[in-house]
Order: structure tokens, then sequence, then C-alpha cells
């Protein structure tokens, strides 16, 4: 088939397999069409024909028990064959994460096999070819691609930190091929003395989870925070020694307990993780998160400072796995490393047994290496082992409109397939095994966060398949726009301008004051820096409206709004940063005394002023065009973030430079 036709098929496509060729189409009755499992199919390879098998009900009427175009699935046997038919079972275990790769082979007009080593990449192959079909079924016919194709992820683990704790979450993530979540519902029973201690998980979403080749996984809680289930007040004894032993609170929670770390050399901490370890084991699950304190803290006990904090809860970890692997041999585990310090990392992980995957979080500043155009992730420790092939996951694609993923407090739209695909880039070359974006919200996170999800999706799974305009088309098409193709222009227009605004130090310059303490500072702005990361010089400001405008002219007519709103909430920070660069500037460098200074203060201070009122309403119109009242309060600590920035840098030049 050619070219065009190819790409035709390959818009329905997210991700995009890495070798697909469409040698034809056959059109024919969705009954016609048969669907057929092996014999010996388990329940993954069941959910997918089942998943098939409802698209044909749905759609095409039909009972998938034709005679004339039949499609078989399932895993080969130890003779390399399915149902029969040869498979090139050396070239799928020759693929990376092999145990998720596919084949699918056309058979000749009438048919289609689909094949992989093990569960999970039929479940792979089944959601490609559903893909496929989902836009081309209709009760009276089914146009069929003849298609081959030879796939496989290129990162592991693919997924989500936070999401609702909904099945239909589960299987939206499942159908781009995101394979792993946390069970944010894990719930440690509160700790009594002197009986067994337990913890409470979603079994029935786990098992739905499963069936998607979906790995949904519960935790045992950051240990600093274990008095929220009465762990010091039942054993106080166990409580941290020492104000060291507080951890303070983390970057993004202004407010709020300073946590205690616990005294980790004691046996007892390790026999209560144990009996959380096995109750969570119990109940199904064969894979655990283990989160170490979330943030620097040290026991000041003669035992703990012998040793060091979190080698210490490593230990109590690993030693709790290994009594609980007497009864659950399976059972994994996964070591979550303190999120703002990598204080004795390098001693945690050389002593991890070499199966206890490692995963790490809020990490952005730590690992930022300033670089242009884009700054570089970098971890020498942790890319070292991964070189080595250690099993290794970050959290920290940017799927939000943040900075740092330490610091999610502004809830504003963002759609920039760039910055997803720089960031899981850099993951590949690293050699990373897992890649996770934290989404922070569940309200509207999906009509506000889906875009770059998806995008996560696509090159998590395939980094070098897609362009990003592309890849917008694709996510366009499958969203039911009218016309892709804008989409696509808008996309790769406003794809790196998003990039330059929400990776400029975006929010903190506006949440934390560091714009106001700028002015107040008499600090000269520093084109290239911090809020002003992407705009070397001040024409740079110019270029990336007239960039908007461009994209805003491809979207602005569209009945879908949200494209147009966001265009315009971006252009207004654009301006934010503008004035409050031309203010700072003005303020740290003439002469304010001077009467013509003075009016050309006043002037620019107008000018910030009708910039913050112009990116609130810009924000107040793309929220309200997704809905009413209750908004999420990261959308009105946004707004609050633009109006005490402006507020506060024109209160002090008008006490103290405007006679």
């Amino acid at each position: 088939m050619d070219a065009e036709s190819n790409q035709k098929w390959a818009r329905y496509l997210l991700p995009l397999p890495h070798e697909i060729d469409v040698e034809g189409e056959v059109t024919c009755h969705p009954g016609a069409v048969a669907l057929r499992a092996r014999q010996e199919a388990g329940a993954v390879e069941q959910r997918a024909l089942a998943d098939l098998r409802q698209l044909l009900q749905e759609r095409g009427g039909s009972d998938a028990a034709g005679d004339q175009f039949e499609i078989i699935l399932g895993t080969v046997n130890a003779n390399g064959q399915l149902e029969g038919e040869e498979v090139d079972v050396e070239r799928l275990r020759s693929l990376p994460n092999s145990e998720q790769a596919y084949l699918i082979q056309a058979r000749g007009n009438d048919g289609l096999l689909l094949a992989a080593l093990g569960e999970r990449g039929i479940y792979y192959a089944a959601r490609t070819l559903y893909q496929l079909l989902e836009f081309n079924i209709a009760p009276d016919e089914i146009a069929i691609p003849l298609v081959n194709v030879v796939d496989w992820p290129d990162i592991d683990e693919r997924g989500l930190w936070n999401f609702p704790n909904e099945a239909g979450w589960i299987s939206w993530m499942a159908s781009v091929k995101l394979n792993y979540g946390k069970m944010a519902t894990t719930a440690l029973a509160p700790v009594e003395r002197d009986k067994p201690n337990s913890a409470v998980i979603n079994v029935e979403l786990m098992e739905e989870a499963r069936q998607q080749a979906f790995n949904y996984v519960p935790y045992i809680l950051h240990l600093n925070f274990l008095h929220d289930c009465d762990l010091y007040k039942t054993y106080p004894e166990l409580a941290g020694k020492g104000d060291g032993a507080l951890t303070g609170r983390y970057f993004a929670h202004k407010q709020g307990n300073q946590h205690r770390a616990p005294c980790a050399s004691q046996p007892k901490l390790t026999e209560i993780i144990t009996e959380w370890m096995r109750s969570i084991a119990s109940q199904g699950a064969r894979d655990i998160s283990c989160w170490l304190s979330e943030r620097p803290g040290q026991c000041g006990c003669h035992d703990c400072t012998a040793v060091g904090q979190f080698v210490l809860e490593s230990r109590a970890f690993v030693a709790a796995w290994r009594e609980v692997r007497k009864d659950f041999p399976d059972l994994q585990i996964r070591m979550f490393l303190s999120t703002t310090t990598a204080e004795r990392d390098y001693r945690v992980v050389a002593e991890l047994p070499q199966e206890v995957k490692i995963e790490r979080a809020c990490a952005t500043s730590m690992e930022q290496v300033l670089h242009w155009p884009r700054d570089l992730a970098a971890n020498p420790l942790l890319d070292h082992y991964a070189a080595q092939g250690r099993w290794i996951a970050t959290y920290d694609v940017p799927i939000g409109a943040y900075g740092k993923v330490d610091t999610p407090e502004f809830k504003v739209p963002e759609r920039s397939a760039h910055r997803i695909r720089d960031y899981v880039g850099q993951l590949v070359r690293r050699h990373y095994s897992g890649a996770y974006g934290m989404l922070a919200w569940a309200t509207l996170a999906k009509e506000i966060n889906g875009f770059n999800i998806e995008a996560l999706a696509e090159w998590s799974w395939n980094l070098n398949g897609r362009t990003e305009e592309e890849f917008a088309v694709a996510w366009a098409t499958r969203q039911g726009y009218a016309e892709p193709e804008q989409v696509g222009r808008w996309a790769a227009l406003m794809g790196p301008v998003e990039f330059d605004v929400y990776d400029s130090d975006f929010p903190v310059c506006y949440s934390w004051g560091k714009a106001v303490d700028m002015v107040r500072n008499k600090e000269r702005p520093y084109l290239g820096e911090g809020m002003f990361r992407y705009y070397l010089g001040e024409e740079d400001f110019a270029h990336k409206r007239a960039v908007c405008a461009d994209a805003l002219q491809l979207v602005e007519g569209m009945e879908a709004t949200d494209l147009a709103n966001e265009t315009r909430v971006v252009d207004s920070y654009i301006e934010l940063a503008r004035c409050t660069y031309v203010v700072a500037e003005q303020v740290a460098t003439a002469d304010l005394a001077a009467p013509e200074n003075q009016a050309i203060l006043q002037e620019m201070l107008t000018e910030l002023e009708a910039a913050g009122a112009a990116n609130v309403a810009m924000i107040e119109k793309w929220r309200g065009g997704l809905g009413p009242e209750p908004w999420h309060n990261r959308v009105h600590d946004a707004i609050a973030g633009t109006n005490n920035t402006v507020a506060e840098i024109a209160r002090f030049i008008r006490e103290c430079h405007i006679y």
C-alpha cells in the first residue's frame, strides 16, 4: 500500500508501533469476522479477546463468529507456533522488553495473527488492532487493514503517580499501553500494641488492572509519615530521637506538620513493616512500593547515627521482604528513595539486592544541569547503575504546568509534546526502566493533562517514531477533532513556547514571591536564568507572543475552545514575564530620583498591572470553559500567585520610588 494509505491508518494509532506496514485492506460485513484465542488462553489473553469482541458487538452488531475473516491471538507455544502457524520467535526474543513485544501478521487476504511471547504482549497486540478497527466499523461494514507489525516498548514501565481511583482511568491508560499506577487508596490500619498489623488494598481494581497488563502497585507509606497510623502513639520508643529526626515540610506544602523519622535501628519497626507487607501480599499483590522517609532527617540515637537513617530504613524493608518471601516467593518490592535528598543513596543502592527496583521522584532540581537549548537531567550515581542494567524509575516526567515535579502548585493549561519528548528521550538515553508523571489532582485531570499523558504513552513506547506534530495529529484524530491537521500545526507552534514558559522557574517565581524579592532587592534580572530562562534577549518576549498569535489563528474558530483559551493563557504569561522584567530592570539600573525615570517607571507599572489582570482573566476564561465552580484550589492558587506578585511589586514601588 502507498505511503498515504499507511499514514491514514497510522493516524488511528497511539502510540505508533515501531514497525508497521499495511499491505492492503479488506472490507466486509462485521458479521463475517471471527475472533479466536488459543485454547489455553490466560486471563490477560481472554480480556484482550473480550475487548475486541465487545468492539465488534457494540459498533458492528457482530458476535465475532463469522467465516470470512479470522483473527487469531495468543502466546506462542514451545515450538514457536500459534495454532499451527509459524511465528518469528527469535525476533521477538531479541527485542527490548521482549515480554511486552508482539507481532501482527497478515494471513493472506482472510485473516490476521496476533502473537507474543507472553500475555502482556498479546494485550498490546489486541490494543493496536482495536485502535485500527474502532474508527472503521459500522453496523453494515468494517474495514480491516492487512497489517504487519513488529512492536515493543522502549521503556519497561510507563504511567502515573496519582489518578482517580476508577477502573475507567486504568482502562484508558491501558488502552494507550501505559502500564503502571500507584494504588493511592492503599491504607495502613492503625497500629495496635501486640496485635498483628494489616493493610487494606483495592483488590478488585488491582485484578481488573492486571487483566489489562497494568501494574497497579500498593505501597507502604513514607516512614516519616507513620504518625498518621498511630505508630508513635502506640510505640513511642519508635519515634526518632531529637530535633534532627524532624523532617520538615515538603517544598510545595507551605504549612502543616513537620513529620518525624522513625528510630529505624529497632527490630520492632522491621516487625511491623513485615506484617504490613505480609498483609498486602496475602491479598494478591505481587509488587509493593516501599517508601523511605520523604525528606532529610536523622534519628539521634546511638545505633541510628552509627549507620544513617536511610540505610537503616532500607535495610528494614529488605529484611521484611525476605521474611515475607518465605510464604510469597514471587513477591517483588521497589525502594522509593527519599524525594528531596540524595543523602547516602550511594550506600542504599549498593546494599539493595539486584532484583529490588529503585524509584526516584521530585529530583528535578537535584538533577538539573543548565544547558542550551534545553537543560540536561543527570544523576551520576543512578545513571551509572541504570547503564549497568539496574531497574530504575523516575516520577518526574513533567505532565503538568510546573517547572519541577516537586512544585505542582498551579493548575493551568499546558500541552507540550516537545517537553514530554525531551524528558522521556533523556530517560531512554539514561537507560531508565520506568517513566511516570505525577498527577497532583483528580478534578478534570484527563481534560487538562490528557494530551501530555498520551504524549508520555507515545514516546515511552516509541521514542523515535513520530514528530511532535505527527503525534498531535494522531491525538486529535482519536479525539474527534474535525481538523486534526490544524491541531497538529498548533501543537508544533505552541509546544516549544509552552516548554519555555513552564520550564522557566514556574510557578515558584510567582507563588513564592521570587519576582517580588527581585524587585524589592533591586536585583538586576538576568535573561537566560530563572523566570527568564528561555528569553535571551528582550526581543524574545515579542517573538514568543507572535508565535502565540499565529497558533491562535489556527484554532480560534474551532468548536472546542480549550486550545484557543490555552493559547491566550500562555500568551498572557509571556506578557506578564516581560512586564516583570522591564520593571525589575528599571528599578535595578535607573536613577529613580530623576523625574523622567519616575514617569517611565509609572508607565511600566501600569503595563504590569494590565498584564496581571489579563493573565487572571485568561485563566478564568480557560477554566470557566471547562466547567463551573467549584474549581480546584490550585487554579485559585495560580490566580493568587499573579495577583499577589503584581500587587506586591506595585505596592513596593509606589511606597518607595514614586514621589
